[in-house]
């Protein structure tokens, strides 16, 4: 099972996310990232934020006033008190055109406030993605009647996974459990992925993910997932298994 502190911030996101898709109606965005994952592919990692994607012709201002009359409104407040959230503090500290995050304050009885974080980035003339609902049984959880919202497909996820891997600058083991679960659990095709990235992001892929420890995942994945899972991982063979099995489709779409 999830803990309280999650699924509070899933239900805040998952709200959130309801009430956006009916301000942001027309234009074009996507959910990226573990909510996305989490949302309409259903996977098992939980997240503590909440990352989309909004094309370039949306003014700053537009999308400002959208997420600020929705984190503001009476009709949100009185979604989230069922889950007995009873107050939401925003701050907006980083506004650009590229970038417009908030910082929110979730607090629900008279336990210190949690935190998350809502991030738009705007640096696409075009995004492709689908339309549907959440995970049914999410919704049902959280007693949440059925919405509509854009997300990235499953292959487009696990590309943006692949380019992840491959950066530089970045040593995020969920990208690998990530790219895992499109894999083996939303089933995209190795072919399907490799379409959409280049040679030199597949090896530098392949190259990073042979560097990932199990104390690596303890630390950086293992909290952030639901119970029975926990109980799985625990053990080292299951995710050298897991990382084995990530190496092998990443060298099959260089060939």
């Amino acid at each position: 099972m999830a803990t309280r502190s999650f699924e509070l911030r899933e239900f805040f996101h998952l709200a959130l996310l309801r009430h956006l898709a009916t301000r942001l109606s027309g234009r074009s965005y996507a959910v990226k990232g573990g909510i996305c994952l989490r949302f309409f592919h259903r996977s098992p990692r939980l997240s503590q934020d909440m990352d989309v994607d909004v094309v370039a012709n949306v003014r700053l201002k537009t999308l400002q006033n959208a997420v600020d009359s929705v984190l503001e409104g009476q009709a949100f407040a009185a979604a989230l008190l069922p889950q007995g959230i009873t107050r939401v503090a925003a701050s907006k500290p980083k506004q650009t055109e590229t970038t417009q995050r908030w910082k929110v304050a979730l607090h629900a009885g008279e336990g210190e406030p949690l935190s998350t974080k809502i991030e738009f980035s705007r640096r696409q003339h075009r995004i492709i993605c689908a339309t549907g609902m959440p995970d049914a049984e999410l919704l049902r959880h959280y007693r949440m009647t059925p919405f509509a919202a854009q997300f990235y497909v499953a292959p487009a996820m696990a590309a943006q996974k692949i380019a992840a891997l491959a950066s530089s600058s970045r040593y995020a083991l969920r990208d690998l459990f990530d790219l895992h679960h499109l894999l083996r659990v939303a089933l995209v095709k190795p072919d399907d992925a490799a379409k959409l990235v280049d040679e030199k992001t597949l090896e530098g892929a392949a190259d990073k993910v042979g560097r990932f420890t199990f104390g690596d995942f303890k630390e950086q994945v293992l909290p952030y997932l639901t119970g029975e899972l926990i109980e799985m991982y625990r053990k080292e063979d299951a995710f050298e298994r897991q990382k084995s099995e990530v190496e092998q489709a990443l060298v099959e779409m260089l060939k």
